[in-house]
C-alpha cells in the first residue's frame, strides 16, 4: 500500500507551486525529492498509475543515449518513465550489450516442473525402514554381546 494517498501528493504540488519548497517541507513534512516528483506527476501523467509498457531494444537505447545527454530529470520529462528503468537498462546494456538488453526478464520461464516420481518415494521410504531395522538389530546384537561379556568376566 502506497505511503501517501493521491489525494495528499496533489495537495503537497499546489501546495508548492503556490508557497515554494521551504515552506512546503515545513508544513507537510516531506522530503524535496518526493515533492519535486510529485509536482513532474502533477504535471504530465497525474497520480494514477500508469498502464505497463514494453518497449522495444531501439527506444531502450534511444532513452538511455537521451538519458546521457540530457539527464535523469529532462529523461523522466520526455518517455515519462521512472528513472529506475533506464538507470537498469543502463547497467545492462553496459555489462551485457544489446544481446542483454533485448532480453524479457520480466516473465519466470515457461518450463514446466518435473513431476515426483511416486515410485522413487517408496523405494526411500521401504530402504529408510529397512535401515531402521538393521539398525536396531545391530543394537540388540551389541547388547546382547556385551551382557555376555560381563557374565564371562563374573565367572573368572
Amino acid at each position: 500500500m502506497a505511503k501517501y494517498d493521491v489525494r495528499f501528493k496533489e495537495e503537497v504540488a499546489r501546495f508548492y507551486l503556490k508557497n515554494g519548497l521551504s515552506s512546503t517541507k515545513r508544513k507537510y513534512n516531506v522530503s524535496k525529492t518526493a515533492i519535486y516528483k510529485w509536482v513532474r506527476q502533477l504535471e504530465s501523467e497525474g497520480f494514477m498509475r500508469k498502464k505497463n509498457e514494453t518497449y522495444s531494444l531501439e527506444k531502450k537505447i534511444e532513452i538511455i543515449k537521451y538519458y546521457r545527454k540530457n539527464g535523469t530529470i529532462e529523461t523522466e520529462k520526455k518517455y515519462n518513465i521512472s528513472a529506475s528503468h533506464f538507470y537498469k537498462w543502463e547497467r545492462i546494456w553496459v555489462e551485457e550489450g544489446d544481446e542483454g538488453l533485448a532480453l524479457d526478464r520480466r516473465r519466470r520461464s515457461k518450463s514446466p516442473k518435473p513431476k515426483k516420481d511416486v515410485n522413487k518415494d517408496k523405494d526411500l521410504l521401504e530402504e529408510n525402514k529397512r535401515l531402521r531395522m538393521e539398525n536396531d538389530y545391530l543394537k540388540k546384537l551389541d547388547a546382547l554381546v556385551r551382557e555376555r561379556e560381563e557374565r564371562e568376566k563374573k565367572k573368572k
